[in-house]
């Protein structure tokens, strides 16, 4: 007879990690490529997720998979999801689609009441306090996502874009833009944006670089990287408000690949957490989110 398998996926914008145990104990990880459905569509995500977890779980049927992904806080997208997941894994009795936000806040604070800031490709905060839970931002990168890695990045390009009609200035933004997308005039940067279906993604991947121009005091990156500091930390304090959480010793999580590190993002919001919330614990995860998925999964066998 076969141990139990269970999965826990964290599935966001830029890649998607599946980590794995067999009878709770746990065996390891793989990455695979993005994964959102808000900006993938449903059965992209899909398929990249399913094509993670039959990597990593062989020929084996998964009896408990638990995903969380960024792009589903909508539950018709959740649903949309997991349904298209339960065709490609019938035989997994348990199977959950959820937003991200929970296993990004239970990385970090496994019980109890606490607040996420994530920031990634795309950016949101979140706030749970006994049954009380509040949500700012998570819009996806066409309603918001201010202070996310694509918002920093889209600012880059269409900046670029006034530069190359004579309306700003190059610099090194600019620089940054044209040699990432390879361009060198206006009719290149076009057909990079609107010649195919927009790289969310790649966009984003501008924003770790764009971090570090602004650690070396270039004006336009660090009025780029100070606003989307100002923005992050005004969702935390709303979430936290919401929620009840605005006083006392309010555990304050910062998540997603741009706040994993020590960086001028990271060290801006901090001092803007500790301003609007202050008697905050600031923490950064223990335990990666894929590792917050994998116990949920663990519990859905009971």
């Amino acid at each position: 007879m076969k141990a139990v398998l269970a999965v826990g996926v964290d599935a966001g914008g830029s890649s998607t990690v599946v980590a794995f145990s067999r009878a709770g104990t746990y065996q390891g990880a793989i990455a695979g490529g993005p994964a959102n459905p808000s900006s993938r569509g449903i059965a992209a995500a899909a398929q990249t997720i399913a094509s993670a977890v039959r990597a990593i779980a062989g020929s084996e049927d998964p009896a408990a998979i638990y995903v969380g992904a960024a792009g589903a806080g909508r539950p018709e997208s959740a649903m949309q999801l997991e349904a298209a997941l339960r065709g490609a894994f019938p035989a997994a009795a348990n199977l959950a689609v959820a937003s991200d936000v929970e296993t990004a806040l239970r990385a970090a604070v496994p019980n109890g009441p606490g607040v996420v800031v994530i920031a990634g490709t795309g950016a949101v905060a979140y706030a749970e306090n006994g049954e009380l839970r509040a949500q700012v931002g998570g819009d996806g990168y066409l309603l918001g996502d201010e202070g996310s890695g694509f918002a920093l990045g889209f600012h880059a390009v269409k900046r670029l874009a006034r530069a190359l009609d004579g309306r700003a200035a190059f610099d090194e933004t600019t620089a940054l833009v044209q040699e990432e997308f390879g361009v060198s005039d206006r009719d290149g940067l076009l057909a990079a944006v609107y010649g195919g279906p927009l790289d969310v993604a790649r966009v984003a991947s501008l924003a770790p670089k764009l971090i570090e121009l602004a650690r070396d005091g270039k004006s336009e990156a660090a009025r780029s990287v100070g606003a989307a500091a100002q923005t992050l930390g005004e969702m935390t304090r709303l979430a936290a408000e919401q929620a009840g959480l605005a006083r006392g010793s309010t555990a304050v999580v910062f998540a997603g690949g741009l706040l994993r590190d020590d960086n001028r993002l990271s060290s801006l919001l901090r001092t803007h957490v500790r301003g609007a919330l202050p008697g905050a614990t600031i923490l950064r995860s223990g335990d990666e989110p894929v590792r917050a998925a994998l116990r949920f999964a663990e519990a859905m066998l009971g």
